[in-house]
């Protein structure tokens, strides 16, 4: 039984706590960290919102570049042109014509008709003449 009696005063003896530190004049420390962690949150905010915007806008050209593709892609077929032979890519509202066509004429034709598309910016002739035979 003595035994355990040395315990617990070992124990109690073990269990004491250091002096606390002195309490801050004031709150301020707590309000500077408050305003540090608003600001932060702030920023953080902005910098989302800004992100959201950008790929918001991404989005929107992808969009508009698939649209312009489409339409361009029907006027040249409603025009006559092969699909399989005259290819159309957009990029930025440009639009890039490539493949083959049958003459010089077909080739501006193909152009005007991608020009006059709503939305596009410009056109890129990689297009060329197919010899007959070919």
């Amino acid at each position: 039984m003595g035994g355990a009696i040395g315990l617990v005063a070992v124990g109690a003896a073990g269990c004491r706590r250091a002096p606390e530190a002195p309490a801050a004049p004031s709150g301020d420390k707590v309000g500077d960290d408050v305003k540090g962690v608003a600001r932060a949150t702030e920023k953080t905010a902005q910098d989302l919102g800004r992100a959201a915007v950008s790929l918001s806008d991404q989005a929107g050209a992808r969009t508009d570049d698939a649209w312009i593709t489409t339409k361009v892609k029907s006027e040249l077929t409603r025009e006559g042109f092969d699909p399989l032979h005259v290819h159309v890519d957009t990029d930025r509202k440009v639009v890039t014509l490539s493949g083959s066509v049958t003459s010089r004429a077909a080739e501006e034709r193909a152009l005007s008709l991608a020009h006059a598309v709503t939305g596009v910016a410009g056109v890129d002739d990689h297009l060329f003449i197919q010899r007959a035979g070919r």
